[in-house]
């Protein structure tokens, strides 16, 4: 390209993000075909030999290109920060130019020509931060985000620590606030992230339509991982709840409900993940079409809200969805999704591949 050297990093970025989500894929992949090849009934030479080639040589590759595929992604996103260092002229000599449109702490709204909303008061004091159903998701694709965080605030209300965690995490700058210093986590360190006491008119909202203390956290997480909300348009729940807790937290395959009711059990937090939809750029083989309920959202999370036995004496899963307890439709699609799923074993292993929880306690 004439007169152009260098990179383009938002397209670096955009390639790293694809490169570490299919990452996920394949550790995603290597754990589900190892939970079928354990709980396939299987004996003799040949199924000896077998299980010795898969742990030998094909669980190894696939956890190598998984890895392989991170390291490339973070190699990306640091060849694109060093570009934008590059880019604007770090000379020692000042700044020159025009100012920054996006500055730290001012992720920009999604429409340009609808302009950001307050989020007034004591955000820290809402009764309901601890109900999923209080979580109503806007035009963000950051399902992930707000179903780890919804299940970490879920299980820390339970534990009577939720009040507790919100003070410690959320500061508030002036009276009434018109900023928050908000502590996010980054490998388990705290990170001081500050934010205008406001929400992007597409972004999160109560389940009474006001922004509430997820707009925050919402605004917060836009600004820490790369100041705009699209940097937070697709992940996983397991990187909200550490985002959230500054604790490893775990991504699994499908689970069973007893495994699923043991943790929650354990005081861990526990939120699941739709099957994937075919992705528009790879043929993956292990992709599935769609789900198989037409009231479940594909590749969307969810929090888990209960496992307990119903009224027919079935072990059932209590999910509620980030769009809120209405539901709501998706585009082009007729069929309503439900804003709140009660699943027998069977009809959730038919529709979730994924598990992410982390210990609260």
């Amino acid at each position: 390209m004439p007169g152009f050297y260098g990179a383009d990093t938002e397209q670096l970025r955009a390639l790293a993000k694809t490169m570490s989500q299919h990452s996920e894929k394949m550790k995603a992949l290597s754990m589900e075909l190892g939970q079928l090849l354990a709980r396939t009934r299987w004996e003799g030479r040949d199924a000896t030999a077998f299980q010795a080639a898969w742990d030998s040589e094909h669980r190894p590759m696939l956890k190598r290109v998984a890895a392989d595929l991170q390291s490339q992604a973070e190699e990306l996103n640091r060849n694109a920060d060093q570009q934008d260092q590059t880019s604007t002229g770090a000379t020692g000599s000042g700044t020159s130019g025009t100012p920054d449109s996006n500055p730290p702490g001012d992720p920009g709204p999604l429409d340009p020509d609808r302009p950001d909303v307050d989020v007034p008061g004591d955000v820290r004091e809402d009764p309901d931060a601890g109900d999923p159903a209080d979580i109503q998701q806007g035009q963000i694709g950051d399902c992930w985000l707000l179903a780890g965080i919804g299940s970490v605030a879920q299980m820390l209300e339970r534990e009577g620590k939720l009040d507790e965690f919100l003070a410690e995490h959320l500061k508030p700058v002036g009276d009434p606030p018109t900023h928050w210093v908000v502590t996010l986590y980054e490998d388990g360190e705290p990170v001081e992230v500050t934010v205008e006491a406001k929400s992007t008119s597409g972004g999160v909202r109560g389940a009474d339509g006001q922004p509430n203390w997820l707009s925050i956290y919402e605004r917060a997480a836009a600004e820490h991982r790369g100041g705009s909300y699209d940097d937070i348009d697709g992940g996983f729940s397991h990187e909200a709840m550490e985002l959230m807790t500054g604790r490893s937290a775990d991504r699994d395959g499908e689970l069973d409900l007893d495994e699923i009711e043991d943790r929650l059990g354990d005081g861990q937090a526990v939120s699941v993940g739709t099957e994937d939809t075919k992705d528009d750029d790879f043929d993956w083989v292990w992709e599935s079409d769609e789900v198989n309920r037409t009231d479940v959202v594909p590749n969307h999370a969810y929090v888990v809200v209960d496992v307990k036995t119903n009224d027919d004496g079935d072990k059932v899963i209590v999910l509620a969805n980030p769009w809120g307890p209405s539901g709501g439709y998706m585009g082009g699609d007729d069929d309503h999704k439900s804003g709140t799923l009660e699943l027998t074993e069977d009809e959730y292993k038919e529709n979730f591949d994924s598990v992410y929880s982390v210990d609260t306690k």
